[in-house]
């Protein structure tokens, strides 16, 4: 894969996940069953908050990433990799225990606290498929920042656009003034 199309798809990749994990935190999650039918439904935002920062983390990632040079490219890839491990274990610890994540929403529902007694009182667990798209997306964020460690070497260099241009100019006023007018600065040397 030559250079501009692994940027292009690493940028993209990142935006597109970070996109798909923020859709996840605003989706239902679970729908605890307790009591007497009562049901409570637990979106991503309620049962693994923190989504939505690790989501717009990556975001400044890929704003950072379309400007910094090859080393700041690598370390951005490998933060943009552990942001992804992130994303992982936020997920994988709200699949793997709904009660915990969800006790808030229960003891507002019911007004019984204390994880044991919430435990106790859960009756069933139903999930949804955006628990585990999280988990998969943040799987694909650590893989995408990697490619963009390893890649970073080959993408276009930044242009020399809004470099200051420096250039030796003739002691008389004249010399001076049309440097100034080319935005050198005739005082550096």
């Amino acid at each position: 894969m030559n250079g501009k199309r692994s940027r292009t798809v690493v940028l993209a990749g990142l935006v597109l996940l970070a996109a798909l994990v923020m859709l996840t935190w605003t989706q239902r999650w679970f729908t605890i069953t307790l009591p007497d039918d009562v049901t409570v439904e637990v979106l991503g935002s309620d049962a693994a908050g923190a989504l939505a920062a690790l989501a717009l983390s990556v975001f400044a990632l890929v704003a950072a990433l379309s400007i910094a040079s090859v080393l700041v490219r690598r370390i951005l890839g490998v933060v943009a990799a552990a942001v992804g491990v992130a994303i992982v274990v936020v997920s994988q610890t709200t699949i793997a225990d709904p009660a915990l994540s969800s006790s808030e929403l229960v003891t507002q529902s019911t007004g019984i606290s204390g994880i044991d007694s919430v435990r106790a009182l859960i009756v069933a667990v139903e999930g949804s498929m955006w628990s585990y798209t999280a988990l998969v997306a943040g799987a694909l964020i650590v893989l995408v920042g990697l490619l963009a460690t390893i890649s970073a070497h080959r993408w276009p260099t930044a242009t020399k656009k809004y470099e200051r241009a420096t250039a030796i100019v003739a002691d008389d006023p004249a010399s001076q003034w049309d440097a100034q007018s080319r935005g050198i600065d005739p005082t550096e040397r």
